[in-house]
C-alpha cells in the first residue's frame, strides 16, 4: 500500500469481490481510480469507501417514512 493508495488485489479484498469485477467497474468509469502514467491501477482507500456507501440500501421503515413525509409536503399545498 502506498499511503492511502491501494493496488487492484487490495480493492478487491476491501469490496469483497473478484478482479474482473473490479475491471468491469474501472471499464464503465463506475468506480474512481488513477492510473499514473499510463501505469498500474491504483484507488484512494477512502474513495472505495465512499463507493461502498453511496451503495447503501434503505430499509422498509425508512423508505415508508421517506413516502409519508412526501404525500405529507403534497397534501399540504
Amino acid at each position: 500500500m502506498i499511503g492511502d493508495f491501494v493496488s487492484v488485489d487490495e480493492a478487491c479484498a476491501i469490496l469483497h469481490c473478484k478482479k474482473s469485477y473490479i475491471y468491469q467497474l474501472i471499464h464503465r468509469k463506475t468506480i474512481p481510480f488513477y492510473k499514473p502514467s499510463g501505469g498500474r491501477v491504483l484507488f484512494d482507500a477512502r474513495e472505495l469507501e465512499d463507493f461502498i456507501r453511496k451503495g447503501r440500501v434503505s430499509t422498509h421503515t425508512e423508505l415508508q417514512d421517506h413516502a409519508v413525509t412526501l404525500l405529507n409536503k403534497r397534501g399540504s399545498r
